[in-house]
């Protein structure tokens, strides 16, 4: 397989894990009920949109294209909403997971991409994952413990 080709194919596990991520954000939001909470994870999906959007613009920058079709075709049953009572893990998890991958994906990039630019552009992507993350998991362990009191009181 070529460079080009490997390269373009982890562009776009990328971006299709962006836009699930981005995605389980904003069915998290649309689940909870207090604005702080609504804020943060609609938060969270306007950092992986911008990731996104300047995924698409290092790609539209290199020696590749993406085919039209990979822009405009999206997972329907990741769209829709009324999907979150079947799935067996919660959005936010599900975010959190997609997140992980993209970074992983990001540093895969790195390892192919050795152009300086789109390095600065993915550690700029991945440190913000990173912070994300961390901020993530200190919002999972206060909710889960506000739950927890709940249970108890």
């Amino acid at each position: 397989m070529s460079i080009n080709k490997e390269l373009l194919g982890i562009y776009q596990k990328a971006l299709n894990q962006c836009r699930s991520a981005k995605l389980s954000y904003l069915k998290s939001a649309d689940k909870q009920h207090l604005p702080e909470y609504k804020r943060f994870f609609n938060l969270q999906a306007t950092v992986r949109n911008r990731i996104y959007n300047d995924l698409i613009t290092l790609v539209n920058g290199k020696e590749v294209e993406l085919d039209p079709s990979f822009l405009h075709n999206h997972n329907r049953e990741e769209i829709m909403i009324a999907t979150i009572g079947s799935e067996k893990q919660n959005a936010f998890s599900k975010a959190i997971e997609s997140d992980e991958s993209m970074i992983e994906l990001m540093l895969q990039i790195m390892e192919i991409d050795v152009n300086s630019e789109s390095q600065n552009g993915l550690i700029r992507f991945v440190e913000k994952l990173k912070n994300s993350l961390h901020t993530n998991r200190i919002f999972e362990k206060q909710s889960f413990l506000l739950r927890e009191e709940k249970k108890v009181s």
